[in-house]
């Protein structure tokens, strides 16, 4: 985020929680900022935003980048699929984890994207 000038803002009641494993959920979280990150560009911006109500806690994670092919929607979470705009360097397992991670906690997570306008990750964690 540095390199690239990129601002991060997280937005949220201090009271939110959930339950399930802090360092499993930790991993699938940064792998999501990881995948913003890459596809932001310089001085781009990343919103972290959570709340929580009677059935579940929900963690927003939405960037201002290029955003994500709408062909390649659907198979993001596919473990090794690499969408067209995937770096070099990219495997394709950072987001397929991800999913893995937070289904397996009883919990949910979809993205919407529109392309040069971004992409939103909602991930609900339910009660």
């Amino acid at each position: 985020m540095d390199i690239k000038e990129q601002t991060v803002s997280i937005q949220g009641e201090s009271n939110v929680s959930f339950l399930g494993d802090l360092n499993w959920t930790a991993e699938a979280v940064i792998n999501i900022l990881k995948n913003c990150v890459e596809h932001t560009g310089e001085g781009g911006v990343i919103a972290i935003t959570f709340e929580e109500n009677a059935l579940f806690t929900e963690i927003r994670i939405a960037d201002n980048g290029k955003g994500i092919a709408k062909e390649d929607l659907p198979y993001i979470f596919k473990r090794f699929y690499k969408g067209k705009n995937a770096s070099e360097g990219s495997i394709g397992i950072g987001l397929a984890m991800a999913h893995s991670i937070i289904t397996s906690q009883n919990g949910n997570i979809e993205v919407k994207s529109e392309q040069e306008k971004g992409t939103q990750f909602c991930i609900k964690f339910y009660k």
